[in-house]
């Protein structure tokens, strides 16, 4: 059986709408907030429970933020603080269990 050539297709510059740019760029810039925010409490001795709180604050003020520029809209809100909290806990490594002798 002979497989079948697929086309490429050239990729427009205007695949993404502006809109959607605002929004690629908001969601990077907050996932890579979250992270250092994960790896900075983890230094810390920080706990899970501790950086998560202080993660929702971070979604909370960048979400208002990005709700007054237009990047955001409030729909979107809620499934985008379930995806940082989702980062933080992907992100956060517990400590390795000490053993006792």
């Amino acid at each position: 059986m002979k497989d079948k050539v697929v086309p490429s297709i050239a990729w427009s510059d205007d695949l993404i709408a502006a809109d959607d740019e605002l929004l690629f760029a908001f969601i990077d810039n907050l996932r890579g907030s979250v992270l250092a925010r994960v790896a900075a409490g983890q230094r810390d001795g920080e706990s899970l429970g501790d950086i998560v709180t202080e993660v929702r604050e971070i979604v909370r003020r960048e979400s208002e933020a990005a709700e007054s520029t237009g990047a955001l809209s409030r729909q979107s809100n809620s499934g985008i603080s379930r995806q940082a909290l989702a980062w933080c806990i992907e992100a956060y490594e517990p400590a390795a269990p000490s053993s006792i002798n």
